[in-house]
């Protein structure tokens, strides 16, 4: 990838800007990296994003073949997202998730439930 002078349009490779770093461009231009930082979501688009990926895995363990241990990354993923997005409810994801999952399955893959 490459970061361009906005001034002469000089192209450098974005390893020049690894920690920081600033170059002064052939046209006398400093040039910088700069790091555009996501706006935060808010609650209602982290739990859209939470549904999401839960919707995903049960169409995973319902309508594809897809195997067991790409699911369990799938539902670590999930786990991780919700610790991440409410780490004070992190627990929900065993009390409500966790059970669905195995629920679809059972009812779904004749699986036999997990201990």
């Amino acid at each position: 990838m490459a970061i361009r002078c906005p001034v002469c349009g000089q192209e450098y490779d974005v390893t020049l800007f690894e920690f920081g770093n600033t170059v002064r461009c052939s046209c006398g231009n400093v040039v910088r990296l700069e790091h555009i930082q996501m706006p935060a979501l808010d609650e209602e688009q982290k739990i859209s994003e939470i549904k999401r990926l839960a919707d995903r895995i049960a169409y995973l363990i319902v309508c594809t073949e897809t195997s067991e241990g790409e699911i369990e990354n799938e539902k670590k993923n999930l786990k991780e997202k919700v610790a991440q997005f409410f780490p004070d409810k992190a627990y929900l994801y065993d009390l409500i998730y966790a059970p669905r999952f195995e629920r679809l399955k059972e009812q779904f893959r004749g699986g036999m439930p997990s201990s």
